[in-house]
């Protein structure tokens, strides 16, 4: 398949990002700096610096079947074909970069959180789109098991899914200080699950809602107490502190997002593969007049795995990772392409990205890739 979309000759670039120990600075422990980069096309000569001025190829070869029929975000007429990726470092193996996924523009970085298994953690990573440096925050009070990440109005959001003596919540972090605040973990007394990802609206009735979601993973995976209560996914008043549950008939509700125009609600349900449970599906949602989801429809179906995490271009395309990579397709569900995963990780399998101007960031576990589009998409 062809790769039309990626930029021109001399400007694709396919970046990858591998971190390494490195000294804490102004709270951010430095992982990565852009000396390890990167993968180019065939007929293009890496120029990238190195510490030691020597690149060390990587036996894995891209080619082009890594991005299946993209052929729709090409502005060139000429296919590009991608050769080895080259690094100064071996990948890790620890999965940092697995959820969240949340453009930064106050410091020009993207933001994304680690697996919680096997080992529990307060990790929370970013890569700066400037530098591509890599450094893990110094975020405080540290954020338990943190999981899916949203920026709104100056501030990150970040969703962290408790442990068995502390309720999954919501926190806001300033992007600056890295100082933390806990936005809310209740209703109505009784402890969240274990949130796990979030978005916002302000077009909806002119009010600022958070919306996310909140499945019982954190006990499904053993690392969290008993619910008190079920899969829901809530809205959050930004103004008066309201929360509320919208959708309660989903088995692992995951992924959230909403279209450019705030219309269309899309979630994710991740359940497990198990004999008449779950659909694999992401699921689309219209809003009524007091902004409450309703006309539930499948939107699509996972062909490999589960849906997880959801985005929505300003062409309404939506992008949805899944067992096979990251999936993209037209506002009527029809399949447009994909990022093909297993390639791109150790396990093959994307679980989140982000997008933002013409950059797709892919959280690849025990790697972070940055791909070029042809024109923006966000």
């Amino acid at each position: 398949m062809g790769i039309d979309d990626i930029k021109g000759q001399k400007d694709t670039e396919l970046f990858l990002l591998l971190p390494i120990v490195g000294n804490r600075v102004v709270g951010r422990t430095r992982l990565h700096t852009n000396s390890t980069i990167c993968l180019c096309p065939s007929g293009y000569t890496d120029t990238t610096s190195t510490s030691n001025n020597t690149l060390e190829a990587d036996p894995t070869d891209l080619s082009s079947d890594s991005l299946s029929n993209f052929s729709q975000f090409s502005t060139q007429s000429k296919q590009q074909k991608f050769m080895r990726f080259y690094s100064t470092a071996k990948p890790v193996t620890v999965p940092f970069a697995h959820e969240g996924g949340a453009f930064v523009p106050d410091t020009n970085e993207v933001w994304f959180t680690a697996n919680q298994l096997p080992v529990q953690n307060t990790d929370v990573t970013s890569v700066n789109l400037k530098t591509n440096n890599v450094e893990l925050l110094s975020i405080q009070p540290p954020i338990l098991t943190p999981n899916g990440v949203a920026y709104f109005d100056g501030l990150v959001y970040v969703c962290s899914q408790g442990n068995r003596t502390t309720s999954g919540a919501i926190y806001a972090v300033n992007p600056t200080t890295l100082v933390s605040r806990l936005v809310v973990n209740s209703w109505f007394g009784l402890r969240l699950n274990s949130p796990n990802d979030v978005t916002f609206t302000t077009k909806i009735d002119g009010r600022r809602y958070m919306w996310f979601t909140d499945p019982q993973v954190a006990y499904l995976q053993n690392f969290g107490s008993s619910p008190q209560l079920g899969s829901y996914v809530y809205r959050f008043d930004m103004i008066t502190s309201e929360l509320r549950p919208v959708i309660t008939d989903l088995l692992v509700p995951n992924g959230i997002a909403f279209d450019p125009s705030e219309k269309t609600l899309y979630v994710s349900d991740t359940a497990p593969n198990l004999p008449g449970q779950g659909t694999f599906a992401v699921y689309a949602y219209d809003l009524n007049e007091d902004a409450l989801p309703i006309n539930r429809r499948v939107f699509s179906i996972s062909s490999l795995g589960i849906p997880d995490g959801i985005r929505v271009d300003k062409a309404d395309r939506v992008w949805t990772a899944e067992g096979d990579g990251i999936n993209v397709r037209n506002r009527q569900g029809t399949l447009l392409g994909v990022i093909l995963g297993l390639k791109l990780c150790e396990s093959g399998v994307i679980s989140n990205f982000a997008l933002t101007g013409n950059t797709v960031i892919i959280l690849a576990q025990e790697r972070v890739w940055r791909l070029e589009l042809a024109s923006s998409v966000l």
